[in-house]
């Protein structure tokens, strides 16, 4: 919720302005005669923003053609990576999946030789993946109902003598534990590594004021619009699109978890270099800045936010502020399947 220089990255990539685009010899350089690649996202508001600021620019700028599938998924990539014939060249991915990828050898490692992304935040450097995006997600609740009283950070959120209310979570571990942590006080340049058993003491006392454990995204603000849940975690887009349209919502900015959108080559493509130039494209300021506007996820250059247009600047995260907590996939890759059929167990009690 993904993630050029032969070279020198100025002379592949150019920024895209206008005098790159405009030279035939940049546009149709002979290494990408009749070139394609095949990349797969998630489709949606977040897949149109990137054919806008990624793809249809990156084929104007080569002459790569690029070609999109939808649906991103580590098992077929483990799939098509173990029978040696591989259908997708750049795939986006999870936060939890880069760790494991890695792991399994299910990605190209990032040639630096290529991608330059030194002023890119630290959370966003991988050795096999690039951070494209970070989204955000925090507290949202209503703004017609309560008295204009909502909790603004996640000890707020627990508090549910101070703050009554129906309140909303997400059915999965991954989030979850470390929301459950900042709820009880943790700061969060200390959640990780998490303590487990704090963390499920924690959920145990708020449980009672959870109404819902809800599976999709789009749930979670459409439950506040339905006057089902006072306050729930979500996300900085959902909460923007709706107030776009006049629904009386609004999100609370303390205390936001965030996570990297990635981008990965699989192993053993047929296109290494084209695909790595594409990786390369996404690490450049001017892509990502347009890329956030078109999106409102944030970029993963601290000082491309400037740059980003006032109306979506407002929308996007701190990245730089200490008490937003980035999501630390690592922690997670050997604990997500014992902790996730803990915490399924857990929800039937």
């Amino acid at each position: 919720m993904p993630d050029l220089q032969p070279l020198s990255r100025r002379s592949v990539i150019g920024g895209l302005t206008a005098t790159a685009i405009a030279s035939p010899a940049y546009i149709r350089p002979g290494w990408a005669q009749g070139k394609r690649i095949v990349i797969v996202n998630s489709g949606g508001a977040m897949g149109d923003a990137k054919r806008k600021a990624l793809y249809d620019p990156f084929t104007k700028a080569t002459g790569i053609e690029i070609v999109t599938a939808s649906g991103p998924d580590l098992a077929k990539i483990k799939a098509q990576v173990e029978r040696k014939d591989v259908e997708w060249d750049i795939t986006d991915l999870n936060d939890a999946w880069v760790p494991a990828a890695a792991r399994l050898g299910l990605l190209e490692k990032i040639d630096e030789s290529i991608v330059n992304r030194a002023d890119a935040i630290p959370q966003s450097k991988h050795d096999y993946a690039v951070g494209g995006t970070v989204y955000a997600a925090g507290i949202a609740f209503p703004t017609n109902r309560l008295g204009g009283k909502a909790p603004k950070t996640w000890p707020e959120f627990w508090d549910a003598k101070g703050f009554p209310g129906r309140r909303g979570l997400r059915n999965r571990v991954t989030d979850t534990l470390e929301i459950a942590l900042m709820g009880d006080g943790v700061p969060a340049s200390q959640v990780y590594p998490c303590d487990v058993e704090r963390a499920f003491k924690a959920l145990e006392r708020i449980k009672p004021a959870v109404s819902h454990w809800i599976a999709q995204t789009a749930q979670t603000v459409a439950l506040i619009q339905g006057n089902e849940t006072d306050f729930t975690y979500t996300y900085t887009t959902r909460v923007k699109d709706l107030q776009a349209v006049n629904v009386p919502i609004d999100y609370s900015f303390k205390q936001n978890i965030l996570g990297i959108g990635w981008i990965g080559a699989l192993k053993g493509t047929r296109n290494r270099d084209a695909a790595m130039r594409f990786l390369a494209f996404t690490m450049d300021k001017d892509r990502q800045v347009e890329l956030s506007n078109l999106s409102g996820d944030a970029p993963t250059y601290a000082d491309a936010l400037a740059k980003v247009d006032p109306a979506t600047r407002k929308w996007l995260p701190n990245i730089a502020d200490p008490d937003n907590l980035f999501v630390n996939a690592a922690w997670w890759d050997s604990r997500i399947e014992e902790l996730n059929t803990r915490f399924k167990e857990w929800l039937l009690t």
